[in-house]
């Protein structure tokens, strides 16, 4: 990317600098005057993040390998403007700045730009090349990881310059000493300190078996439009791993430590974008705790289990192995199953799983050989290099392997906590079962209860009715999902698995399926939705407030803090539009003038807005609280994703037992709701307690695993 970086300098540095610059100009050569050679030591960062930043763009659009230029903009020009210096600009200098690094991109034939019409849902938007795909690429200086220790924070802008809190800058420093000794503080200190390596023998095998993962498929058919689909599909899975293999490449014979911060409700994410612990099974697959630690009977089952979830074998009906200790057969007839799949079994038969094929797993762990066969393929190799070398191994093994524990059905069980029902607790994982129950399953079974005639017309197994129609709608809607997105991503899903075709589904019947699932759900667990209601009202009754104190619908969001001591300030006000002038826009064709249209926030609260997204960002901040709470109290190396804790095997018992209890912490309580602490003045109707013992949790094998 050398070219970029030569275009980037050139154009800063040119010899027009008796002429008055554009204010992007002015800007970047601030940067250019302030030391020696800044501009030559950011450059090259600059133009990896502005790379990873379009990928990422590219990957969330509708549309593979293309996106609207003002979102990538706006991104590039803040991390380059806020990692220097953010006094005196403001959004507008933010997509100014990310314009001219684009245009970089577009100059070298990486991109293309085109302009459409104002009133157009993307009026702008950039376009990959086939030289996209073509160029190598470069992990460059990273401010997302670092080769030595991390020092404990203790300031809201930490030693790589990036803020502890996302959406909080310089002058919340003042906000965020109050709070830098709470649990969520000690959350992120212990996993920056956390060690990691790459495990070279994955990474090495991922290199020989290279034509798998980079593709240059011909898609033939007579649908042209569907072919250009699936290779931008393909050319952004080739980017990807090429991202994550650039920057694991980079780390191969280092220690390193990830970097974290923090979103407005307290998620913590790793700052480095591809190559993290929450990122691919390629980037996740190729990471090793740098410590190790001796490899004991506790260990060998907990690797077992994780290595039979990681390859996740389906086994028909009357296909059920000899060596299963619980009867299979009673529970798929039950639930109008004819498969089951290894994590669906129970811990101890997962763990079988693997010393009945352990021959397989040793010989793929020697030969180094990837089977795609398996559900996570990488981490199945990972799994299987980690057994061999135990195998050859004289006297103590250090294991380095990081081993997963996963929520099951995480919002559902804070939802279902909170309003104590055992309804929802029996479904995940709140009570202790002999066998982990289905939460999809149920609703998916409801829902067939709800239109017989369509499901007997159509003849869907319950498996694909589960995978396709029930699973995504049931997991979101613990987060507020309505019904409009419910059904756009429920036809992206038939459409994947080849449903729409096999089923005859359309748009219109997913329209009337979400709208069927939303009151599944509601008869499967009445608890949760009736909290999430009332929250709704908790955020109605915030905002008629502040209209009493200001005598106006002005406020200042709604706040709380977690039990974690995150301080979460959920703003949701209404936007104008502005626009942005960028006159001057470079393009191997010639100058090409446009406006950016971005949506600024006023200080006017959108209360529709609020009360649609109350619900899942007090979710999201409990869940984040609860793991924060977790880390905070762990003591050794730990992988974070949200709802699923990593640790070494030899102590997933001891952190299965803490988290536990600090969700029993959190939850313990005669009322939740009397803790809520927003829409004090509320008046209406308190939802009903269920008669779920929290405690329960205490002995589940299934809340987390």
């Amino acid at each position: 990317m050398e070219d970029v970086k030569d275009y980037l300098l050139k154009k800063i540095r040119g010899e027009d600098l008796g002429v008055k610059p554009r204010r992007n100009l002015q800007l970047m050569r601030m940067i250019d005057t302030d030391g020696v050679d800044m501009l030559d030591f950011l450059i090259e960062d600059m133009v990896s993040f502005a790379r990873k930043t379009i990928q990422r763009c590219f990957k969330r659009s509708k549309t593979e390998g293309e996106t609207a230029i003002t979102q990538a903009s706006m991104a590039i020009g803040k991390y380059i403007i806020e990692g220097w210096d953010s006094n005196n600009v403001n959004f507008r200098d933010h997509v100014r700045v990310g314009d001219l690094v684009i245009e970089g991109f577009v100059m070298c034939g990486y991109l293309t730009i085109s302009v459409g019409h104002m009133k157009s849902r993307k009026p702008v938007t950039i376009h990959a090349t086939d030289k996209w795909g073509e160029m190598e690429a470069i992990a460059g200086r990273t401010v997302c990881m670092s080769a030595e220790p991390i020092e404990p924070i203790t300031s809201l802008i930490q030693a790589n310059g990036r803020s502890v809190i996302k959406t909080w800058d310089k002058s919340k420093e003042y906000k965020f000493i109050k709070h830098k000794t709470a649990p969520f503080v000690k959350a992120i200190d212990k996993l920056q300190a956390t060690r990691w390596l790459i495990n070279k023998d994955v990474h090495n095998a991922i290199l020989q078996h290279w034509d798998s993962f980079i593709k240059t498929e011909v898609f033939d058919g007579e649908d042209t439009k569907e072919n250009d689909k699936l290779y931008q599909r393909q050319a952004s899975k080739n980017r990807e791993v090429k991202e994550v293999m650039a920057v694991a490449n980079k780390w191969l014979d280092t220690e390193f430590s990830f970097y974290l911060d923090a979103d407005y409700r307290g998620r913590l994410y790793y700052s480095e974008p591809f190559f993290n612990f929450q990122g691919s099974d390629i980037a996740r697959g190729q990471l090793l705790f740098a410590n190790g630690k001796p490899f004991d009977s506790t260990a060998s089952f907990w690797l077992g289990v994780h290595t039979a979830c990681c390859f996740n074998q389906s086994y028909g009906i009357d296909e059920i192995p000899d060596w299963v200790t619980t009867d299979y057969r009673s529970v798929l007839e039950q639930e109008e199953l004819d498969t089951i799949s290894v994590d669906k079994m129970t811990l101890e038969d997962r763990a079988q799983w693997t010393q009945e094929n352990i021959d397989d797993i040793l010989e793929l762990g020697e030969m180094g050989i990837i089977a795609h066969d398996a559900e996570k393929a990488i981490s199945f190799l990972a799994c299987c290099i980690e057994w061999y070398k135990y195998s050859k191994s004289e006297g103590t093994f250090l294991t380095h392997l990081p081993i997963p524990i996963d929520g099951a059905n995480n919002g559902w069980q804070h939802l279902g906590a909170m309003s104590k029902d055992a309804l929802t607790g029996n479904l995940v994982g709140l009570i202790p079962t002999e066998v982990q129950n289905d939460f999809y399953v149920q609703v998916a079974k409801r829902l067939t209860q709800r239109m017989p005639e369509w499901f007997e017309e159509r003849q869907m197994p319950m498996k694909h009715i589960r995978k396709g129609i029930a699973k995504r709608g049931a997991m979101t809607r613990a987060y507020s999902c309505g019904q409009k997105k419910m059904s756009e991503s429920m036809y992206s899903d038939c459409y994947q698995f080849g449903f729409t075709t096999e089923y005859n589904i359309s748009t219109w019947d997913c329209d009337e399926l979400s709208s069927q699932v939303i009151r599944a759900i509601q008869e499967v667990c009445p608890g949760p939705l009736e909290t999430m209601r009332y929250l709704q009202k908790l955020a109605d009754q915030e905002i008629t407030n502040w209209y009493k104190q200001y005598g106006t619908d002005r406020g200042q969001g709604i706040e709380w803090t977690t039990p974690s001591g995150f301080p979460v300030v959920y703003e949701c006000y209404r936007t104008r539009p502005v626009k942005v002038d960028c006159y001057g826009f470079n393009t191997p064709a010639g100058e090409i003038r446009f406006k950016h249209v971005i949506r600024e926030k006023t200080d006017i609260p959108d209360r529709r807005g609020f009360m649609c997204g109350i619900s899942p960002n007090f979710v999201h901040s409990m869940d984040a609280s609860h793991m924060a709470l977790v880390v905070a109290d762990w003591e050794g190396d730990f992988g974070a994703v949200h709802d699923s804790y990593s640790t070494h095997a030899s102590s997933i018992e001891l952190l299965m037992n803490n988290t536990r209890r600090e969700f029993v912490s959190m939850y313990d309580k005669e009322n939740f709701y009397d803790s809520i602490p927003f829409g004090k003045d509320y008046q209406g109707i308190v939802p009903t307690i269920g008669t779920l013992n929290v405690k329960g949790v205490l002995e589940s094998d299934y809340f987390f695993c």
